[in-house]
């Protein structure tokens, strides 16, 4: 009996150190591991985490641009959760019509224009895994993405703001609150391939007052991402762009190109090419990067509204799907040789785009005519 009680007291004595042992090293691995997590320059993504891109197994379409000689891209924008299979079907039409990239553009919040922190919203923010599916199947299209989280602005405009009039009382917090996020699509990006990350959209507000939080954003995001970034300017702040200190610190300008036009309702394609010659030459001016992205540009279908392209609504406006095509050719026209690239706004995700719809949507009308003539080489 006292020799069985000694044999369960050995036992017993050498689970406890090797419980111990283990976990030790397993509470020494963990601190190591929550160190790494917790700082914003450790990379969480390594060479073996990032998936390759598929092979894309279609029929080729003859481009009059690939991505190194232009970016033509479409925006296409996602609230909650996507229809994979009609963003399959976007993808595809868009590669017909010659593009070679796509935005994936989709919404967070904040509470209010003064708030300090940025969140996702289980409603409108896609989930990282839909996301995640929204990237392959476009990469599957042989179409490059840039991934674009962006302001929503309906709790904003609630209090008669915009995202470019956010004041956080707090910009350290709000920085803080806003990397975060940020980071979650950066590491997304790395992990699938993804050519292009934008930072920002249309802050005005704080583009030139904080640029020191700016420079440490970009800065620890580029340890976590290795592709490009850029942030979006609103058409009316480009002036601003040459004293800013973060410009120059990013691989793209971005710039949302919903510049008025001086023209008559009933405008021709010259006529508006030359309403152009205004803004285009301030652009060449004042944006002085080595590389001006057009990240949005577009109009709905109704006559004279280039005078306001920024405007999702004319009540009482005549429907002229031909006003929207003659605005694309000559947007194209006037924008091309200064700029990199034109992502057209916008085609959104869940959203009647048909004949009669009234949105920023070119297709099923004379301006995805307009589109084809322009990046498709004709056989």
């Amino acid at each position: 009996m006292k020799l069985a009680k000694g044999i369960i007291a050995f036992a017993i004595g050498m689970f406890i150190i090797v419980a111990i042992s283990v976990g030790s090293s397993y509470l020494s691995s963990n601190v190591e591991t929550t160190g790494k997590a917790e700082s914003r320059n450790a990379p969480i993504i390594s060479s073996e985490d990032k998936l390759p891109v598929k092979e894309p197994m279609i029929e080729p379409v003859s481009r009059k641009y690939e991505v190194e000689e232009f970016q033509a891209g479409m925006n296409l924008l996602v609230y909650g959760d996507p229809d994979l299979a009609e963003a399959e079907g976007y993808f595809e039409r868009f590669r017909e019509l010659g593009f070679n990239s796509v935005t994936i553009t989709f919404p967070f919040y904040q509470e209010h224009w003064q708030a300090n922190e940025v969140r996702t919203d289980p409603v409108i923010t896609p989930e990282l895994p839909d996301l995640e599916r929204l990237i392959q199947a476009a990469q599957i299209q042989d179409l490059k993405v840039m991934l674009r989280p962006t302001m929503d602005e309906q709790s904003l405009l609630k209090t008669g703001h915009w995202r470019g009039e956010i004041q956080p009382t707090d910009p350290g917090a709000w920085f803080d609150s806003y990397f975060e996020l940020l980071l979650m699509y950066a590491d997304l990006a790395e992990k699938h391939n993804v050519e292009y990350f934008n930072i920002g959209t249309e802050f005005n507000s704080i583009e030139n007052r904080y640029s020191e939080e700016w420079l440490t954003l970009i800065e620890d995001l580029r340890v976590r991402y290795k592709g490009d970034l850029l942030y979006s300017f609103n058409w009316n702040t480009v002036k601003n762009i040459s004293s800013i200190e973060f410009v120059q610190q990013l691989d793209h300008v971005g710039i949302d190109a919903y510049y008025p036009l001086d023209a008559p309702d009933g405008a021709s394609v010259d006529m508006l090419t030359q309403a152009w010659s205004k803004w285009t030459e301030d652009l060449s001016a004042q944006a002085t990067h080595p590389s001006v992205l057009i990240t949005e540009a577009g109009m709905i279908p109704i006559d004279g509204a280039y005078r306001r392209p920024y405007a999702w609504k004319i009540p009482g406006g005549t429907v002229d799907r031909h006003a929207q095509a003659d605005y694309y050719e000559a947007t194209f026209t006037a924008l091309k040789p200064i700029s990199e690239g034109i992502y057209w706004w916008s085609v959104t995700l869940d959203e009647d785009t048909g004949n009669d719809s009234l949105d920023y949507s070119p297709l099923n009308g004379p301006a995805e005519d307009v589109l084809r003539q322009l990046f498709v080489e004709e056989k």
